[in-house]
């Protein structure tokens, strides 16, 4: 995965579109300076790093770091945009696989014919950069729409646990635990799509339920603390009247 701060538009430097020789084509060796996107539009792209190989078929994309050694691994018939660009990688404000499908191709391509007729006219202009930098926004809005069901599908198991265990002191390791998460993911995840820290959402379904003991029953607090698995009723006082702002007992009389 790779992280861009696209706040501003990206330094582009060079934009094209090549279409391979009929035959023999092998991308050249060489160091990689900069970022490099290639949208494969037609056939299939076999282009490598000192890291690994990639096959990038028509209708996906690439794109590489700066690396010592980017080169072709294999002749290939192929046609694809090609970009160089700059961009801070911190304070990332986007994520984007570095090789993955162009969800809206059609979209890609008409952005890519807006920068090549932007660079024929003026190369490298504000509205070069601002062409570029949409480019890059439309491959990580597919990107965004893929990671969203299953992150949502987290947080829904998420809160199923919290509500099964809603009557004892969980802590967000104990969840993390039985998902089979790290904490840290698990409440970043959860906090990108309920826009509550994981933390505060426990607290705020522990105080509902003790709310609802205190309306629909007749246990009294100490009831009610020893119900919710508080330590004692001094603690389950304590934080209740932190989270609310009044006693229970004041709130159960203020309902009732």
């Amino acid at each position: 995965m790779l992280h861009f701060n696209l706040e501003a538009p990206v330094e582009m430097l060079w934009f094209g579109e090549f279409i391979s020789p009929e035959k023999d084509w092998k991308h050249l060796t060489r160091r990689l300076y900069e970022y490099e996107l290639m949208v494969v539009t037609e056939g299939e792209l076999f282009i490598a790093d000192e890291a690994r190989e990639y096959r990038v078929r028509a209708g996906e994309y690439l794109v590489m770091s700066p690396t010592p050694n980017q080169h072709g691994t294999q002749v290939c018939r192929c046609r694809f945009y090609w970009l160089h660009f700059r961009c801070p990688a911190l304070p990332a404000s986007v994520s984007l696989p570095r090789h993955g499908v162009c969800v809206d191709g059609e979209n890609v391509r008409r952005i890519a014919e807006l920068l090549l007729a932007s660079e024929a006219e003026v190369p490298r202009s504000v509205r070069s950069r601002y062409l570029a930098t949409q480019m890059l926004l439309e491959l990580c809005r597919g990107s965004a729409e893929e990671q969203t069901a299953p992150r949502n599908a987290l947080a829904e198991n998420i809160k199923t646990f919290i509500n099964f265990h809603r009557f004892s002191e969980i802590r967000v390791s104990d969840i993390a635990r039985e998902l089979g998460y790290h904490e840290k993911y698990l409440s970043a995840v959860f906090h990108a799509s309920e826009g509550v820290t994981l933390k505060r959402y426990i607290i705020e379904r522990r105080m509902d339920e003790a709310k609802r003991l205190l309306l629909e029953t007749d246990y009294t607090v100490a009831e009610v603390s020893y119900y919710l698995n508080f330590q004692s009723p001094h603690n389950f006082s304590r934080f209740f009247k932190q989270e609310a702002g009044i006693t229970a007992g004041e709130f159960r009389r203020r309902g009732k």
